[in-house]
């Protein structure tokens, strides 16, 4: 029987088409078109070299730990390598179809497009390594175009590659009945920051096969994850997140600059840096840890306009706390408690970024200054709590180092600054009969940008203060925590009609969620009826906002009526994406909403699971998390009926405070532990390994 055709002939992209790359630099142009994606799939489709977004504005990545700049991926199974290069490559054989785009095993960072083709079924797979080729490393992308022929007949299928792509072997167009034909290549994509030349394309094609590369990548990537604290929930997506946030975080990273983005955003911000560097010391991740946080200070203040960020300096002493309290590496932190770099206070130290917050504190009563960190200039709420959770950090670290002067200094300013605020908050909210905490410290939300019930700043003057510092050991009164749950409620009740439930808006001009999203639910950790805010609002980002696989703009729209892709997907978004501070954000308080530690060494576990979690049978875990000086405990948590077990193996220094929300006026008893019924805390001793609490009615 004659084959079926599957492709069509290669499009003619304004009389011009690439040819292949080579060992010189970028493809040149020849007269003719010889296969790839049409323009409408390009990764780079509006022509520009920092746009990196693809059709239906998708957007992705793969690459390496530390790359010089990792591959944008979109799409339609198309990828543009970056590296000075910015050249698109992909297949024809797409056209359009609809579509799955997936991690493979549900999170590592190899993609997988699958679709229907004139009776075949395809599956793009693309992934990178690292390869070592002349003593020189590289990265490099494997790709794969497998097509699966389920008819009686045989199909002929072209994959249709971009010039450039080089064959991993031979395998004919040809599919027969019931069989699954495999296309593979390879093209080189970074080198790490150097300039040596480009391997060739028999070196390439001489360094191995997909299958062997592909291994490797697995092995190295789970081999990572088995060094940070792992999560098991009931959600298998929040799993899968979780995985492939920690992998992101690695592939956006530019050697050891942390940067927010693969695309757009591929540079350092220094906020940015702040909380993604928090988040893998919090995970556990302390293989770089040391030249991590030297690195980071270069961030602080030696960025261009538009880099940097006021409260960036401030929280500079947030990483050094946990990298800490989870080390015990005195002796570093004390060499870099009060030494700058090389550069002086250009490369700050620890005493030099908290002592910038009283230098800073020139607004009205002794506040913080006027500042743009929400993107426009005010006097805005979040940096006053950004700036007490900085000098509760740096009171910690000159406690633990023993500088009892600096501590001191620490705790007064944190006083001071707290009472300023308060008595400038109380004014205010009185002053303007306001049922929330205003973004501004000086006028109701009215007055500024915040008066747009969807742009998501409206979360600004929580900032995470309330918890963050009641980690620290540091008080924590006033307005700011007492009034989150009534501005949370009041935000929501500004969106109810306009956005779904779950999501705390937009910027402009994508006012409908953000990469922000499950951070924004932080706070929700201190307060009485939103304690699961973050993980509900990390389902929504799962669900509703993905523009690559676990990817999320910095901001996005509602979802697109007319993308090929299956499922919800935003119809337009800006910043990055993914977006590694958001990662950061989201990863966070899904880890802190499970377990999370005081300074003082005290265990906090559950505090932000969902009572439908507990209304099911599934465990929810948590494995290799890190505590005090080097510790690692694991845990689980087991609903069944009316009870719920906990299992701790590992010993905590100080001891266990179990504190589902379902347990709030709601313990009948429990096995072992002090109760206090009222705010839903079982207290366990150190030494517990295990311990049932009965409900008095279902969760």
């Amino acid at each position: 029987m004659a084959a079926v055709a599957v492709s069509v002939a290669a499009a003619v992209l304004s009389g011009t088409a690439a040819v292949p790359a080579t060992a010189a630099g970028p493809a040149r142009t020849a007269a003719v078109a010889v296969g790839g994606p049409t323009p409408k799939y390009d990764c780079n489709f509006t022509g520009t070299n920092d746009a990196r977004t693809g059709a239906y504005q998708s957007a992705s990545a793969i690459g390496w730990e530390g790359n010089h700049q990792g591959v944008v991926t979109c799409l339609g199974g198309v990828f543009l390598v970056q590296d000075g290069l910015y050249q698109n490559y992909g297949f024809g054989i797409y056209h359009g179809e609809k579509m799955t785009w997936v991690d493979a095993d549900g999170y590592l960072p190899a993609q997988i497009t699958t679709f229907h083709r004139d009776g075949a079924e395809v599956a793009i797979t693309e992934y990178c390594d690292r390869v070592v080729i002349g003593g020189d490393a590289y990265v490099a992308v494997y790709s794969r175009v497998a097509v699966t022929n389920p008819t009686g007949r045989p199909l002929l299928a072209d994959p249709d590659p971009s010039p450039g792509l080089i064959p991993l072997g031979q395998a004919p167009d040809t599919v027969p009945p019931h069989k699954t034909v495999d296309h593979d290549y390879v093209v080189a994509a970074d080198r790490f920051g150097n300039d040596y030349p480009w391997p060739t394309t028999a070196a390439l094609a001489a360094a191995g096969g997909f299958d062997e590369h592909f291994a490797h990548m697995e092995r190295f990537w789970n081999q990572q994850l088995s060094t940070i604290a792992q999560v098991d929930v009931p959600d298998q997506a929040l799993v899968d997140a979780y995985r492939s946030g920690f992998i992101y975080t690695q592939i956006a990273r530019s050697g050891n600059d942390l940067d927010t983005g693969v695309n757009n955003y591929d540079m350092e911000y220094n906020h940015d840096v702040v909380g993604i560097l928090s988040n893998l010391l919090t995970q556990g991740y302390f293989a770089d840890a040391r030249t991590l946080l030297i690195s980071a200070r270069d961030a602080i203040v030696t960025l261009t306009p538009g880099q940097a960020y006021q409260d960036g300096t401030w929280l500079y002493p947030v990483p050094w706390a946990v990298y800490l309290e989870k080390t015990g590496d005195l002796s570093f932190v004390k060499a870099n408690f009060d030494t700058e770099g090389p550069l002086g206070v250009d490369q700050p130290s620890i005493e030099d970024a908290a002592h910038d917050i009283a230098a800073a504190r020139s607004g009205p009563t002794g506040i913080m200054e006027a500042t743009d960190d929400i993107d426009t200039v005010g006097y805005w709420t979040t940096d006053d709590f950004s700036a007490l959770i900085g000098l509760a950090a740096y009171r910690y670290v000159a406690t633990r180092i023993g500088d009892s002067s600096e501590a001191a200094w620490a705790t007064q300013q944190y006083d001071s600054l707290l009472a300023a605020l308060d008595t400038t908050l109380t004014s205010t909210i009185t002053k303007d009969h306001l049922d929330y905490l205003p973004c501004s410290l000086l006028e109701p939300n009215t007055a500024n940008r915040c008066d747009n019930p969807e742009d998501a700043n409206w979360t600004s003057p929580m900032g995470s203060w309330a918890w963050t510092a009641y980690l620290l050991g540091a008080e924590v009164t006033g307005p700011g925590a007492t009034m989150i749950d009534a501005t949370y409620a009041y935000g929501f009740s500004r969106l109810k009609g306009k956005l779904p439930q779950d999501t705390f808006g937009g910027f402009p001009d994508d006012y409908y969620s953000t990469a922000y999203n499950a951070t924004m639910g932080t706070d929700g950790l201190a307060s009485k009826d939103y304690r699961d805010q973050g993980i509900l609002s990390y389902e929504f980002m799962i669900e509703n906002s993905q523009a690559g696989p676990d990817s999320w703009w910095e901001s996005s729209t509602a979802p697109s009526t007319t993308t090929p892709w299956i499922g919800r997907h935003p119809a337009k978004g800006g910043g990055s994406s993914p977006h590694a501070w958001g990662i950061a954000g989201a990863n966070g308080v899904l880890l802190a909403s499970l377990v999370t530690e005081r300074t003082d060494g005290t265990l906090i576990v559950g505090r932000g699971v969902p009572p439908a979690w507990v209304r099911g049978t599934e465990p929810i875990s948590v494995e290799n998390f890190p505590t005090t000086e080097g510790k690692r405990l694991s845990l689980t948590i087991a609903p069944k009926g009316n009870s719920v077990s906990l299992s701790v193996r590992g010993r905590t220094p100080k001891g266990i405070l179990f504190q589902l929300p379902s347990f709030v006026g709601n313990i009948a008893s429990t096995t072992t532990g002090q109760v206090d019924e009222q705010s839903g805390t079982v207290a366990l001793k150190p030494e517990t390994a295990a311990v049932t609490v009965r409900l008095r009615h279902g969760p």
